[in-house]
């Protein structure tokens, strides 16, 4: 018997030009053995190493941010999604993962500031960032976010209610042609 919810799964994929995807715990461990993947595929692509290395970058992030701010935790792991697809005009890479309902208000400030942002003003919070230390409850340098949206072409992000969770959705362009 056929499940009608992985032909499901499978068809989206393939639709999206997915050819990267992991879901579940996700630990630093996790993110070693997979990142091999992920530089494998990449080079496969036809695109220009300079490109290759933003969408690596930003992967690598993203699934970070998985692993230490995931409000779903499996022992010492982040829970979450993260998937590079390719599209018409370069790479969508998205990540999932629960937040906590208190960190929502806070990650969608830095967000829409950083979103609002030129080159030049992401490249200026990159250097103050460094210089003033990362941000209260930061378990990182705090440099995440800003690394993203300085190597994304364009971001987008989301949050969600979901199973009685709240969903944080997060997407970055990487393109082709500047």
């Amino acid at each position: 018997m056929v499940n009608k919810n992985s032909v499901k799964i499978h068809e989206l994929m393939i639709s999206r030009g997915t050819f990267f995807c992991y879901a579940g715990p996700l630990s630093e461990e996790v993110l070693t053995s997979i990142t091999k993947v992920v530089k494998d595929q990449l080079a496969d692509s036809e695109s220009a190493v300079s490109i290759r290395n933003k969408v690596f970058s930003i992967f690598v992030e993203q699934a970070q941010n998985i692993i230490r701010y995931s409000g779903s935790r499996v022992d010492q792991s982040g829970v979450g999604s993260v998937s590079i697809s390719n599209t018409d005009a370069g790479f969508l890479l998205e990540a999932i993962n629960e937040i906590e309902t208190t960190d929502e208000a806070r990650v969608c400030k830095v967000l829409a500031e950083l979103k609002a942002m030129d080159a030049s003003q992401l490249k200026a919070a990159y250097r103050e960032r460094i210089k003033s230390g990362p941000p209260q409850g930061s378990v990182g340098a705090g440099l995440g976010f800003i690394e993203i949206a300085r190597r994304s072409s364009r971001f987008d992000f989301s949050f969600e209610e979901h199973n009685g969770a709240k969903l944080f959705i997060y997407r970055g362009w990487v393109d082709l042609a500047p």
